[in-house]
Parts: structure tokens; C-alpha cells; sequence
């Protein structure tokens, strides 16, 4: 795991968040539909109770003439304590043009892609189901005073039964506090069955996140 400024990690090398992840280091995906390319991605939000209060985060790629991710930007997102926010997931692939609006073509194939949501630090271990957002293996620091958030994927694919997506979210904030939220989006290609363990990660960050 690489380290980059501002808190925000990269998994197996930055280049894999952006392009294609190709390799597949879990269960294999069958049939062979290529991962997403994504240079930019941003959560945005509407406070249920205050529309004027629309917070966001973006998390970008910057490349070079090769396409080779060359630095990283991430900002930091600020929501208030006490409240809850509708979240909508907005990425673009800016090597195409015009550029490309990746997050519509999630919307097209949502039948097998899922988005998890991961806050830290946590001080119990998140539920996780098939209709939960957190990630599995998410360390526990008890000595670390949490980060009040939680999430609820609000939307659906067209799979018999129905299984959620993530594209648009609730997420119910608590007291004041500060942590991380990781945003994955994994890649499962007839292999989609609710869980985090199929196929391969498309996009794969996280974000400063302050609850004031």
C-alpha cells in the first residue's frame, strides 16, 4: 500500500485506480468486460433539511501525455453533525473527448458493478450483508474516537432479486469528528452477488472527512 498526502492511499499502485484494473487478484470474472477508466470522481450531496447546504469531494488523476497518473488531488468533505444528506456519485474519464461521463455508463451496467463506503476510524465493527456498504476486514482502533457517519445505498439494479448499487446513498451524520471515508467501486461482470469479495476494483480511495 503507497501513502500520498492529504491521508489518501492507493492500492497496488496508483495507476490501477484510474485505468483499467486489469489484473484480478480475486475471483475471476467471467465473461472478460473491460473495468472502468476513471480520471475524476466526486461524491455530491443535498442536506435533507437544508438544500443550500451541498457539500461535495473529488477525488482526481492528473496524467501525462502518456496517460500515466503523474500526481493525485483529493478534497476534503465537510458535512454538519446532526443531519442527513441524499449522495449522488459523479465520475468522468477526462482522456476521451469530449470527456466521458463514466458514472452514466455505471448507470447502464449497473447489473454488475457495487459501490462500498467505508468510514474510519470505527470503534465496533461494521455489519456487513449483502446489503451493507461497509467493506470487510476493516480494522477496529477502539483508543481513536470514531467518525459519526453512517451510509445507506438508496438504489437498485434490475438483477432477480434486486441488488443495490450505490450510485446514490443517504448518509446520516452524528456529533462533530474527523476520520476517512473510502470509496470503492468493484467490477463484477456476472459475478454480482452483494458482496465486496467478487471480481475487481475499478476505483479505490479515500477522503478527509470532517463532521463539524
Amino acid at each position: 500500500m503507497l501513502k500520498l498526502k492529504h491521508g489518501v492511499y492507493v492500492l497496488l499502485g496508483t495507476a490501477l485506480f484510474y485505468a483499467s484494473c486489469s489484473s484480478k487478484s480475486e475471483e475471476a470474472v467471467q465473461p472478460n468486460i473491460a473495468n472502468e477508466t476513471i480520471t475524476q470522481a466526486s461524491l455530491k450531496f443535498t442536506n435533507q433539511s437544508n438544500p443550500a447546504d451541498t457539500p461535495s469531494c473529488t477525488y482526481t488523476f492528473h496524467l501525462d501525455n502518456n496517460d500515466n497518473v503523474t500526481s493525485v488531488d483529493s478534497t476534503t468533505l465537510k458535512l454538519k453533525a446532526n443531519s442527513k444528506y441524499n449522495g449522488v456519485v459523479y465520475m468522468l474519464d477526462q482522456t476521451q473527448t469530449p470527456v466521458f461521463v463514466v458514472s452514466n455508463e455505471i448507470k447502464q451496467r449497473e447489473n454488475y458493478h457495487l459501490f462500498f463506503y467505508q468510514p474510519t476510524p470505527i470503534n465496533t465493527a461494521p455489519v456487513i450483508s449483502n446489503t451493507s456498504p461497509y467493506i470487510p476486514g476493516t480494522p477496529v482502533t477502539p483508543s481513536l474516537p470514531p467518525l459519526n457517519l453512517s451510509i445507506v445505498r438508496t438504489d437498485h439494479d434490475t438483477n432477480n432479486p434486486p441488488m443495490q448499487v450505490g450510485l446514490t446513498t443517504v448518509f446520516t451524520t452524528g456529533g462533530a469528528s474527523s476520520g476517512n471515508l473510502r470509496f470503492v467501486l468493484r467490477h463484477q461482470p456476472n459475478a454480482k452477488n452483494g458482496t465486496y469479495a467478487p471480481g475487481s476494483s475499478d476505483l479505490d480511495v479515500n477522503f478527509i472527512t470532517v463532521i463539524q
